[in-house]
């Protein structure tokens, strides 16, 4: 190639292209084609609305505004009767068009600024003869879901993106649809997430204790409690979608994590309140450790196995739990894999509070040395024998808590630093969701939990358990201490003490 001033190639002259004379009659037709294929597309996503308005013409060109009011009324008393009869499938329908109403006038209106603004539209630049023009691109909504407190959008990602991406913009998010709340989580299904905003707080008042008594002073069918003494799912609050919080105790081990005043005492009470029947029915031991010399927990002491408050005797405690630990994995060696639990063998649940206060800062090493064995032991083979731990900390670091990452369950509650709701519920739980730090002060008892096999922590309160309730818990729910005299018949004068079974003369 020729070349001037030595290395330098001759530049490249710009060219125009040829000129190409279009009638106008043809201009017009493309523009009418064009706006046809539009339109056909707009009705064709749009099926629901088509066939409604279509409906309406029809009944009002037929039969008149007369027709039309009459068709109107009739079907507002069907929708009546409807709702009387079957609540379930109609409030099913009306979330159902609230949703597609919500999807019109909210987020499709406002869908394509706010993603642009917030980087996930994808701009590509195209060149035009002369002129350089972008071309955007928009993750699509594919499906709505509202309740009373959300509303959920199911949106396909672009190629490229991950839905760590949109985690990253939910704050932007909230703020740009006015929302309450926001969370991005990944479908089953790969490429697609749904993206979650809270218009109302379901968790912003108290909860309200489950009933145990079926006596109807609690909404069993709120609660779900159709069974006392269920210890693989025992209520002890409420979910963010308003469906109940069921805790598992047997065959897995509990770690609830906060800040102080984040309601840590909510969580213990409730499940000792949710174990009471089970307790009373003789299918639940429960072995309490109190570090704080039993100022938390004494109260429900009537329905405690054992109770320990100074650090020898919660020594003692665990020990004698990992005795009775390996005497029943001996005995269920080649048996089953998992204690079912009776009355001769029940489900001990070791309850301890504040167990960082025996992991970091006892100053006995003996004592020291003996817990810091006997509690790996528990977390590490308790499970299947059927004792099992359920623990509350304030630090979840790991110098303070090292074998953290054996409870299977665990719960964050109000936290003081973002990265600590991932010490509690693994790497990445603050990015999905698990902002534990914004938790507000005010709302004691409400975090996050997360269990294995989830993908996604879920939003939770515990129920509020005042004194009053523990005290009527205790006294009605206490486990019979065999041979002991507990009152006397002021009819005969015999006294009554509790069998095997239950109470008896």
């Amino acid at each position: 190639m020729a070349k001037i001033n030595g290395s330098r190639p001759f530049p490249e002259m710009p060219t125009r292209n040829p000129k190409v004379d279009v009638p106008l009659w043809a201009l017009l037709v493309g523009l009418a084609g064009k706006i046809l294929w539009h339109l056909l597309r707009w009705l064709a996503r749009r099926p629901v609305t088509v066939a409604v308005v279509a409906t309406i013409m029809m009944i009002n060109h037929r039969y008149g505004m007369t027709g039309l009011g009459m068709a109107s009324g009739g079907l507002v008393l069907v929708a009546a009767v409807w709702w009387r009869l079957h609540r379930r499938s109609f409030s099913w329908l009306a979330w159902w068009v609230i949703g597609r109403l919500r999807l019109g006038l909210v987020y499709r209106r406002r869908w394509r600024p706010v993603l642009v603004h917030t980087g996930l539209a994808i701009r590509e630049p195209t060149s035009t003869g002369d002129r350089v023009a972008f071309a955007e691109t928009f993750p699509r909504i594919r499906r709505i879901r509202c309740t009373r407190w959300a509303d959920r959008l199911r949106v396909e990602l672009l190629y490229g993106q991950t839905p760590q991406q949109w985690a990253e913009q939910a704050e932007a998010l909230r703020q740009a649809f006015c929302a309450q709340g926001c969370r991005v989580r990944a479908d089953r299904r790969v490429g697609f997430v749904w993206v979650e905003f809270i218009r109302r707080d379901p968790l912003a008042l108290p909860i309200l204790p489950a009933d145990l008594d079926g006596d109807g002073d609690g909404d069993r069918s709120d609660h779900g409690d159709s069974d006392p003494v269920d210890v693989d799912a025992v209520t002890v609050g409420r979910r963010e979608d308003g469906d109940p919080w069921r805790l598992p105790v047997r065959g897995t081990h509990v770690l609830v994590a906060g800040a102080t005043g984040s309601g840590k005492g909510s969580v213990l009470w409730s499940v000792i309140r949710g174990l009471a029947p089970a307790v009373r029915a003789g299918l639940v031991e429960l072995w309490v450790c109190d570090p704080k010399g039993g100022m938390e927990l004494a109260f429900g002491e009537a329905l405690f196995t054992r109770f320990a408050v100074d650090t020898a005797g919660i020594a003692d405690l665990l020990d004698d739990a990992v005795t009775e630990m390996q005497n029943r994995a001996a005995e269920l060696r080649g048996v089953s894999r998992l204690h079912a639990p009776t009355v001769g063998e029940p489900l001990i649940v070791v309850l301890v509070d504040e167990i960082a206060s025996l992991t970091a800062y006892v100053t006995d090493r003996e004592l020291k040395k003996r817990i810091g064995a006997s509690l790996p032991l528990l977390l590490s083979q308790g499970r299947a024998p059927g004792v099992v731990v359920v623990a509350a900390v304030q630090d979840p670091r790991k110098e303070v808590l090292s074998f953290r990452d054996l409870f299977p369950v665990r719960v964050a509650l109000r936290m003081t630093e973002p990265d600590q709701a991932d010490l509690v519920l693994g790497d990445g739980a603050h990015d999905r969701g698990a902002v534990a730090e914004q938790i507000p002060a005010h709302l004691q008892g409400v975090g996050y939990v997360l269990a294995d096999g989830q993908s996604d922590p879920v939003r939770v309160r515990a129920s509020w358990v005042d004194d009053a309730e523990i005290a009527r818990i205790a006294a009605a729910y206490r486990k019979p201490i065999v041979g002991r005299v507990v009152g006397i018949d002021p009819s005969t004068g015999d006294g009554w003490t509790p069998d095997a079974t239950g109470w008896a003369a």
